[in-house]
C-alpha cells in the first residue's frame, strides 16, 4: 500500500454547492457516499473547466486555482492540503 504525505491546511467540510475550499489550490476530496459523485470545477466566471468522478468510498485529490470552484452531485468532504 502506497501512503501519501499531505499537509492539512484547513477543516474537512461536506461540499455540495460551490465552494472555493478556503481559496485551496490542492483539495482531497473523500467520497463517503454509497455511490460515485461527480465533482464539477468551474473558474471565477462561472465556466465549467472540466469534470471528475470520484467513485463511492475512495478519495482523489484536485488542483485548481485559488478562485476555482469545485461542486459535488452528493455531499463529499473537501480539505485543502499541500504536499
Amino acid at each position: 500500500m502506497v501512503s501519501t504525505i499531505i499537509k492539512v491546511l484547513g477543516t474537512e467540510a461536506s461540499v455540495t454547492t460551490a465552494s472555493t475550499v478556503g481559496g485551496a489550490k490542492l483539495v482531497r476530496v473523500y467520497n463517503s457516499n454509497g455511490s460515485d459523485a461527480l465533482i464539477t470545477v468551474t473558474d471565477a466566471s462561472s465556466t465549467v473547466i472540466g469534470t471528475v468522478t470520484v467513485k463511492a468510498g475512495t478519495h482523489e485529490y484536485v488542483a485548481k486555482n485559488s478562485t476555482d470552484t469545485l461542486t459535488a452531485s452528493a455531499a463529499c468532504k473537501m480539505v485543502s492540503v499541500a504536499h
